[in-house]
């Protein structure tokens, strides 16, 4: 399988005219090709699409790429479908170059006009923007929503249509359960994906957010924080009448150190969860460590 065949097939159907990497040949061979034809359309007659699971359009990227038309024009055509009857136009991919066409002052720009259906339309927004790494995780998680919902995508597919995982599909549809100002944060990317993995298993989800802010902490961190949240609230030891269950690995350590600050020597609790019994180990490096224990015993 050459290259060409290979990009085409991790793009889907129909994209690997509007992405592929040579531009320059894009725009003179996509009528021979494809059979598509570059038009120029007027800006005044096209619309936002309606599945663009692209939210944030920094200005200053904007208003470079206008810059950059304004000097070499547009090098890459948008693509487009017809609204209904109307002579009206909807983005599928390209919004970000539509407006800064639209702010270089231009009153025509370059399009494909295709006949494409809704969920081939929220299929190649999210493709484009994906392999142009455009998207936060949560615009991401959104996009994957849609098809899910309204278009019956199982996870599978997917993960095959954009080239990820199945594991990567899963992991950020679960964000969306956070709460909104959390997935707000991960919006702006102001956290990271390994935060939110952390966060999610969070019994305060916004609480642990702002202090990963505030005390701009780590992954590792977050995930102690997490580990400790699921621990400290668990008894020691739960008793019934027939059987003792397993004390938490927390408290066990806890107790150690406890000992350990009481005797001056380092303590290991060995404990049997099932008949309830144990051993209190110390260690020392010569016999003074034993009299000093002794001491501390007998005060």
């Amino acid at each position: 399988m050459t290259e060409q065949v290979a990009h085409e097939k991790k793009l889907g159907r129909g994209l690997s005219a509007l992405l592929g990497d040579n531009k320059s040949k894009l725009i003179g061979s996509l009528s021979t090709n494809s059979g598509d034809i570059v038009e120029k359309i007027s800006v005044e007659k096209i619309v936002a699409g309606i599945y663009q699971p692209r939210q944030s359009f920094p200005q200053n990227e904007i208003i470079e790429l206008a810059e950059s038309i304004k000097e070499k024009g547009l090098i890459q055509p948008i693509l487009l479908r017809k609204k209904g009857e109307e002579d009206v136009y909807e983005i599928i991919a390209g919004e970000r170059r539509f407006r800064a066409t639209k702010l270089a002052g231009l009153q025509v720009i370059s399009a494909i006009v295709r006949k494409i259906n809704n969920h081939d339309a929220l299929e190649i927004a999210l493709i484009e923007n994906i392999q142009r790494e455009d998207l936060s995780v949560i615009e991401e998680a959104k996009g994957y929503k849609k098809l899910i919902e309204e278009f019956s995508y199982l996870q599978e597919m997917i993960a095959k249509k954009v080239g990820k995982s199945r594991s990567h599909i899963a992991n950020l549809l679960r964000l969306l359960n956070l709460p909104d100002e959390v997935q707000e944060f991960l919006d702006k990317k102001l956290l990271s994906m390994g935060h939110a993995r952390a966060i999610i298993n969070s019994d305060n989800p916004e609480e642990l957010a702002k202090k990963i802010l505030s005390d701009s902490l780590t992954v590792r961190e977050t995930e102690e924080i997490v580990r400790d949240e699921k621990t400290k609230n668990v008894p020691l030891l739960y008793r019934t009448e027939s059987k003792i269950k397993y004390v938490n690995p927390q408290s066990l350590s806890d107790l150690e150190n406890k000992l350990a600050e009481l005797t001056g020597l380092p303590v290991k609790i060995s404990y049997n969860g099932n008949n309830g019994s144990g051993r209190i180990s110390f260690s020392f490096s010569d016999l003074d460590n034993i009299h000093d224990l002794i001491i501390r015993l007998e005060n």
